[in-house]
């Protein structure tokens, strides 16, 4: 297996847990980290920088993974891409359209790199039986979708999601953002947008502690999502609706554990009501425990890397979409 010499940028939560995926795949030999408190710098086999250009000058890598803050992303990734490195950036694409925009410019200059967004959800497996079981036609064609992603979140906490400047919004572009990529991927791109954000507990929080958002595409298909900070129970539940059929996608499973068990039901319509009952047709489910998401993301990136072919998931096309969508939103009613 070909080796890529590897730095990451930012070694907060998500930096070591992609530290961990890329040792665990074997194809990326981490030479340099960085991150602006020193406390993270702990792993002794890899350079260690507080300044991310001197990571990046020094150990002139051939990947740059870039788990910054919002606010940096953006600078990380367009100098990465200018001398010559493949780069897999976290979500979000920067704090606005401009940031996503300007990254997309930059991949659009470079000379053949791979650049991919970590919309890591895609890769869960209940996610993976969902899209496998539409794009079969199975249950006929995809018309509807409604979405509702939220947490406990103290938008009180003195930390960088907290702080506009850096973060650039509230809960819908930190958590939402994820659940609009999957409604773009599952009903398609959507031209109608129209919903709201709002401060209903944390009043004098700078960004939303919830967000409303209704979209359409050009051939009619609708979504739905509610994305909050004001869930108190963490949730996410995911409802798919089809010509012949309905999916749900309840709980998630992450690092916390707090989203419950992960599983997909999905029934074919039974007006005919073979089942006995109107209403209520033969469900089938499928539970899963385990979470693979990291792994599978990881190997899709390094493949594209290896082959030199497009990225499949998290393209920037995919990051400029959603952004889109989060700055027409914030557009209507951005605090």
């Amino acid at each position: 297996m070909r080796k890529f010499k590897t730095v990451i940028i930012g070694m907060g939560r998500m930096g070591r847990t992609r530290y961990d995926a890329m040792m665990r795949h074997g194809g990326f030999e981490i030479t340099g980290i960085c991150d602006n408190d020193a406390q993270r710098l702990v792993l002794e086999s890899a350079g260690r920088y507080e300044d991310w250009k001197s990571c990046i000058d020094r150990e002139q890598p051939e990947v740059v993974v870039v788990c910054a803050v919002n606010a940096v992303i953006p600078q990380v990734v367009c100098y990465a891409l200018e001398r010559g490195c493949h780069v897999f950036a976290e979500k979000p694409p920067g704090r606005c359209l401009e940031d996503a925009l300007g990254m997309r410019e930059a991949f659009r200059k470079c000379g053949g790199q791979v650049l991919k967004f970590g919309f890591n959800h895609r890769y869960h497996y209940a996610v993976i039986e969902a899209k496998s079981l539409i794009d079969s036609g199975f249950l006929g064609e995809v018309v509807a979708a409604r979405g509702v992603y939220g947490k406990a979140g103290n938008l009180e906490r003195q930390e960088w999601r907290n702080d506009i400047s850096i973060a650039g919004g509230g809960i819908l572009l930190d958590q939402g953002i994820h659940m609009l990529d999957l409604l773009r991927y599952f009903v398609g791109d959507f031209t109608v947008v129209e919903g709201f954000t709002d401060n209903l507990v944390w009043k004098e929080a700078q960004g939303e502690d919830t967000a409303f958002v209704t979209l359409k595409t050009d051939n009619g298909k609708v979504a739905t999502m509610h994305s909050s900070a004001i869930q108190w129970k963490h949730k996410f539940d995911l409802d798919i609706t089809c010509t012949n059929g309905y999916i749900a996608l309840n709980g998630l499973l992450t690092s916390t554990q707090s989203y419950g068990e992960e599983r997909i039901a999905y029934y074919k319509k039974d007006l005919e009501v073979k089942s006995g009952k109107l209403g209520n047709p033969t469900e089938y489910n499928m539970c899963f425990d385990a979470d693979r998401s990291w792994d599978f993301e990881i190997e899709e990136f390094y493949d594209a890397v290896t082959c030199m072919r497009p990225v499949i998931n998290g393209t920037v096309d995919d990051a400029v979409a959603v952004m889109e969508l989060i700055e027409r939103v914030y557009g209507n009613s951005h605090i």
